[in-house]
């Protein structure tokens, strides 16, 4: 008899919690302001520059959260300026995250494909570049129901060859500040 009300209470605790359990789909659009460094080598010939850059983010997050945590793709796309070049560039990869029931939320994330457009004064500035690949990390604090301001943090290594057979490597570090719109259907 004992044993029978101990499975009882373990059932009635664990459909309890299947009830209150939330899962769904996680939709999270979001808009910022990156700043950072954009650093490049030239090789042959070993020219290096290093650009600090700012300017508008955009994107979103498409996953899946269940108490509290969180998985899913991620893309973000910019397009920044600075020191007489403008910088675009889009990132895809994936994220993992969680949200405490205090209203802060941490993730992390790797950018599995990144390319970009380097444009300066001059047609020799002008440079594309992809195959990118980093991490992120990032701090979320909610402040109303459905909005989130965020912190987050990237660096992202690009890889690629001119037509002329100078090879382009490039290092892009940013800091974006914005605002989040998570929704969990």
């Amino acid at each position: 008899m004992k044993s029978f009300k101990l499975k009882s209470f373990i059932s009635f605790c664990l459909l309890i919690l299947c009830f209150t359990a939330k899962a769904g789909v996680l939709i999270e659009p979001l808009i910022g302001y990156s700043f950072g460094k954009f650093q490049s080598e030239t090789t042959p010939g070993g020219q290096s520059d290093e650009l600090s850059i700012k300017g508008a983010s955009y994107g979103g997050r498409l996953g899946y959260q269940n108490l509290g945590f969180q998985l899913g793709l991620d893309y973000l796309s910019s397009n920044m300026s600075g020191d007489d070049v403008d910088l675009k560039a889009s990132e895809l990869g994936l994220f993992v995250g969680f949200e405490f029931p205090i209203l802060l939320r941490v993730y992390a994330g790797y950018v599995l494909s990144g390319k970009g457009s380097l444009t300066g004064d001059s047609e020799e500035d002008d440079t594309s570049f992809k195959g990118g690949t980093g991490p992120k990390v990032g701090l979320g604090i909610t402040l109303l129901p459905f909005l989130d301001f965020n912190i987050d943090y990237r660096s992202i290594t690009y890889d690629s060859e001119k037509a002329d057979g100078v090879t382009f490597d490039a290092n892009y570090n940013a800091i974006m500040v914005g605002f989040s719109l998570p929704f969990v259907l």
